[in-house]
């Protein structure tokens, strides 16, 4: 149980991360269209386009940006699949557990309804014996002081 569950919470930070990689290129990716944008709009070249830095700069950024969302939605996947089968499956280890544990419960319940039987003969025996079951204060009440 706890391996498993620490399995998925490193596995869960891990992808925190990529998504936070992948958040980070989304942004960085869309401030850079709009300079590009902007320097278009701007320039006064026929064929408007960005200058040729901002353009290399967008296109490796781009490039990353496609790593980090490929990274994300494996990993992410992977995830998901690890969770969904550990969700599944994880019923199965708890039916052995459960048999184990009503076997105890029965033999203890056996073991008890022994030890009733035999209250019950030593419950009879006390019934029949001279002393009785209301036992000797109820005599000693009733009769007068010595």
């Amino acid at each position: 149980d706890k391996i498993v569950s620490t399995r998925i919470e490193g596995r869960l930070i891990e992808f925190r991360k990529m998504r936070s990689s992948y958040a980070h290129y989304v942004d960085k990716v869309a401030g850079l269209h709009e300079k590009a944008d902007k320097q278009k709009a701007k320039s006064k070249q026929v064929p408007k386009t960005a200058s040729p830095r901002l353009a290399n700069k967008l296109e490796r950024n781009v490039v990353k940006l496609s790593g980090a969302e490929e990274a994300h939605d494996d990993y992410g996947r992977s995830l998901l699949l690890y969770i969904d089968e550990v969700t599944t499956t994880y019923w199965k280890d708890f039916v052995p557990l459960l048999h184990m544990f009503m076997k105890f419960s029965m033999n203890g319940a056996s073991d008890t309804s022994v030890v009733m039987r035999r209250l019950e003969k030593v419950d009879a025996i006390l019934k029949k014996s001279e002393i009785g079951v209301t036992g000797r204060l109820e005599a000693l009440k009733s009769s007068p002081p010595e």
